[in-house]
């Protein structure tokens, strides 16, 4: 499901950083949206099998204990691995109204590593809720694409199919005992030669992120590679 949240920019095939588009097109479009900034939260698997009823007004079949969707990786909780709550998530997409680039940024703080994880991304201890993270992390989302640069001529408005627009991130050990890795976007990349449609505004919706982990090994080349966050927010 696609939140109606759309932008004006261009694709870049990478995902770093997008050129917004100039020239006119007959499609429906706003006259702007930017910035587009989504919080991170840790993911939890869905409730298949409910042995309890959350309470009113919201009294719908739950799933006890809450269970993570990452195999790999966790955040500090003192409720429940005894460490801060020192985690903060991120992804922003702005536009630069004087360059049209959009510029993608990442961060997310805090992270752990669960029992597991290969000690080669994993060897920085904290004193309590496991050590650092030091892998990577690779934020992804299906976007929905309806611009003016489509047909044999390359200028009839259509819809792109959905498609994945995926974010690498790398994590570094912190100094602090009490604090896990800190994971953020890996170097900018402009639009390729190649890159399509210059000249023609777009409209980009997004739809939900997903944040992977990098698997046992800290690696997205792996094939076990686990949800560990998601969009969405935090109520105190």
């Amino acid at each position: 499901m696609f939140h109606r949240l759309t932008v004006v920019l261009g694709v870049s095939a990478l995902g770093f950083m997008l050129v917004s588009q100039l020239a006119g097109a007959s499609h429906v479009r706003p006259k702007g949206a930017t910035p587009f900034r989504a919080s991170l939260v840790p993911a939890y698997k869905g409730c298949a099998t409910p042995n309890r009823t959350h309470g009113a007004p919201l009294a719908f079949p739950s799933c006890s204990p809450p269970a993570q969707s990452s195999s790999f990786l966790t955040v500090g909780s003192p409720d429940a691995n005894g460490a801060g709550a020192n985690s903060v998530g991120f992804v922003t997409w702005k536009v630069n109204a004087a360059t049209s680039d959009v510029i993608v940024t990442t961060s997310i703080s805090d992270v752990r590593c669960l029992p597991g994880t290969s000690a080669s991304v994993c060897n920085s201890p904290n004193a309590s809720g496991g050590p650092d993270y030091s892998g990577q992390l690779q934020a992804n989302n299906m976007i929905r694409i309806s611009d003016h640069y489509n047909g044999p001529g390359l200028n009839e408005a259509a819809t792109v199919v959905d498609i994945a627009n995926p974010v690498n991130l790398t994590c570094a050990n912190t100094a602090s005992t009490t604090t896990g890795g800190v994971c953020t976007i890996g170097a900018m990349a402009p639009c390729p030669p190649a890159c399509p449609n210059p000249n023609r505004r777009q409209v980009v919706e997004f739809g939900q992120i997903e944040v992977l982990d990098g698997g046992a090994d800290g690696q997205l080349s792996s094939a076990d590679n686990t949800v560990f966050m998601r969009q969405g927010i935090f109520i105190p």
